[in-house]
């Protein structure tokens, strides 16, 4: 009785907490959880743009959607290129990001000017991503910087001829995300390494590690969840890059990109907005969009967990079913 005495009386002294936390929730239920909960509903249907007819009736069609998608060549072609531009983009951005954040919090390094450096890396990042776009459009067009460039080693032989390859076009889209992404990246690395009790880099100077040594034994390992938060935050953001590729295959840029660098989310968009205008197939495909990420960010969890915590927690529960059981035995 005191006990629930106690957390009544918490409850109300804290609820000004739960009344500034309420306006958040009820955006995120409102704009997020229904509108999934929508796209699922609308997924075994064989609904259309409302706009195309909003007194349509849409019917019940099972899983037609899903096998109609999943057999669908562009989505096919979406499916691989989306994830090789996100991982062309994330391994040098990481790489980078981890490399500036070791400089920066070095004690025998002490980089100058660190503020300044910090602000130019991530200023990419404020910038949007369609300026972006737009900025890139106008070095592939014709006599652009790329385009020129291009000319000038001979990749293209004729100037007069747009850049085709498939593999360039994704390549830009992988430079972009990195250049934009890689700043805001190092911020959050610098901050977990600066969060790391200083008294380990100590004992590692005083026992005679080396720079490469310290990084790799004691600075990797710890900021390993932080590590894990940028590595899933990428891994949402690049499965549902849009902004980007859509400049760069749409936009009058005079490079017949187009498909080639089409991804998941751009084709949710052309069948939905275009075509069949099905909405059906359309939450189909973002339902598989959803699961597909929902499973690589489960598997990246398992990959990155704290392996030795899990084998220590996992004998502590082993040791307490042993003890309980030597205890009901004695009983």
């Amino acid at each position: 009785m005191a006990s629930t005495t106690k957390k009544r009386a918490n409850l109300e002294k804290n609820y000004f907490g739960y009344i500034f936390i309420a306006p958040f929730f009820l955006t995120y239920l409102i704009f997020q959880v229904v509108p999934l909960i929508d796209t699922f509903r609308y997924a075994l249907t064989d609904a259309k743009a409302w706009y195309m007819d909003p007194n349509q009736a849409y019917n019940f069609v099972g899983l037609d959607q899903f096998k109609f998608v999943v057999n669908d060549r562009f989505f096919k072609d979406a499916f691989f290129t989306t994830p090789v531009m996100w991982i062309m983009g994330f391994i040098p951005q990481l790489g980078i990001a981890l490399l500036l954040a070791a400089w920066f919090t070095n004690e025998k390094i002490r980089v100058k000017g660190q503020g300044f450096f910090k602000v130019v890396f991530y200023m990419p990042n404020i910038m949007t991503a369609a300026t972006i776009g737009v900025l890139f459009l106008a070095f592939i067009r014709s006599n652009g910087f790329i385009h020129s460039f291009c000319v000038a080693i001979g990749y293209i032989e004729d100037a007069r001829y747009p850049i085709t390859s498939e593999w360039f076009g994704r390549g830009i889209v992988a430079f972009i995300n990195f250049w934009m992404w890689y700043g805001q990246t190092m911020i959050v690395l610098t901050a977990g390494i600066l969060g790391i009790n200083p008294s380990f880099f100590e004992a590692a100077s005083i026992d005679g590690a080396s720079g490469f040594q310290t990084f790799g034994r004691i600075t990797l390992p710890l900021i390993r969840p932080i590590m894990t938060y940028s590595l899933v935050t990428s891994l949402i953001g690049g499965f549902q890059m849009f902004d980007v590729p859509n400049m760069l295959a749409t936009g009058d840029s005079h490079a017949a990109f187009g498909p080639k660098i089409s991804t998941i989310v751009m084709y949710i968009k052309s069948i939905a907005y275009s075509g069949t205008f099905s909405v059906g197939r359309a939450c189909a495909a973002s339902v598989i969009l959803f699961a597909v990420t929902a499973v690589v960010s489960l598997f990246l969890f398992w990959i990155m967990r704290d392996k030795d915590a899990a084998k220590a927690a996992k004998a502590a529960k082993k040791r307490a079913k042993e003890q309980a059981a030597l205890e009901g035995g004695n009983i």
